[in-house]
């Protein structure tokens, strides 16, 4: 991948590649266990048009900035990218019964579950009483537990970033930190895609925030899908995610409510050091993507960098992985 962004030629560098992929085998495996092959997923050559297959959709929302703000004194340093994923024939179930909640508390469906005014009390959020936004909360929870979605999500820890790009540690990520979230989301997204029994075709919905900012976004994911990753080759994503985003608006009943509601909450979980329990975090972590020892792209969620507080993430992925087991 370094190479093909520097032009060089690849068949003179081909046993220096393997034998860089060898060495860096070793060090990997003594530091997170057994490493499986970059080329561990089988691929399907044939023309997307012809495949035919079912789809799944990736709905994704943000928390927090993915750029410093020097001017913001308790800026907590960190951004997180979370994504939604449902079968395409469970998104109308959904949005039914997310309309069934809004009738019920609103008497009518044209008003979005938005986290910011939720946690607030903002407008129609702002309940009469206790008891209703009490009941309120409860239909929000039965709500999340009874959607069949997969979790998916990266914290990315600002400062720790900086210093991480800096020491020039590892030249494959890339110094952006919206297209390190991309990409880190993206892989254990295709992980699940290329490892579930249903063979599904994955499609990517953003918020749509405005021409410049969507235009990025559609880059970054490009650029992803053409050079891949160190762990994921660029020919793996191409048969697993289609290839160009969706920009919607956040209107009405859509399972970016989700996305919103669990980026808060990662978001959260990351800016107070992987030991707090933010308001639905026990329900999300019931749907964080888990498979086998959720190692090396294996478990949904990805908190980077992660060196000083590792224990405590897998503390969570343990447990994650053990309610997974026991479902």
């Amino acid at each position: 991948m370094l190479l093909k962004r520097a032009n060089a030629e690849l068949d003179d560098s081909e046993e220096i590649i393997q034998k860089l992929a060898r060495l860096e085998s070793i060090q990997l495996q003594r530091a997170y266990g057994r490493i499986e092959s970059r080329r561990r997923f089988k691929g399907h050559p044939s023309p997307h048009i012809l495949r035919k297959r079912p789809r799944n959709f990736l709905y994704i929302d943000e928390s927090g900035k993915s750029y410093p703000e020097p001017k913001v004194p308790r800026d907590p340093g960190v951004f997180s990218l979370a994504g939604i994923a449902l079968p395409e024939e469970q998104v109308d179930d959904y949005r039914a019964a997310a309309d069934e909640i809004k009738m019920e508390f609103f008497d009518h469906t044209d008003i979005t579950f938005h986290e910011p005014n939720m946690r607030r009390g903002d407008g129609p959020f702002k309940f009469k009483s206790k008891e209703e936004a009490r009941a309120f909360d409860e239909a929000l929870d039965g709500l999340i537990e009874s959607t069949p979605f997969v979790a998916f999500g990266v914290g990315i820890r600002k400062r720790a970033f900086d210093d991480f790009v800096e020491s020039g540690i590892d030249a494959y990520l890339p110094m952006d930190i919206y297209s390190v979230a991309i990409l880190m989301l993206l892989e254990r997204y295709v992980d699940f895609l290329a490892t579930s029994p249903v063979s599904r075709f994955g499609h990517i919905f953003f918020e749509g925030q405005g021409k410049k900012e969507d235009a990025f976004h559609q880059l970054e994911y490009a650029r992803h899908l053409c050079d891949g990753s160190q762990w994921i080759p660029e020919s793996v994503f191409q048969d697993w995610v289609e290839p160009g985003l969706t920009f919607i608006p956040k209107r009405g009943s859509d399972p970016t409510e989700l996305a919103d509601m669990f980026s808060r909450d990662l978001f959260e979980w990351v800016r107070d050091g992987c030991v707090s329990a933010p308001k639905r975090w026990h329900l999300f972590s019931k749907k964080i993507y888990c498979r086998e020892d959720g190692l090396m792209g294996k478990f949904g969620v990805k908190v980077f960098p992660d060196s000083d507080i590792r224990d405590l993430i897998m503390k969570h992925r343990q447990e994650c992985g053990a309610t997974a087991a026991g479902n």
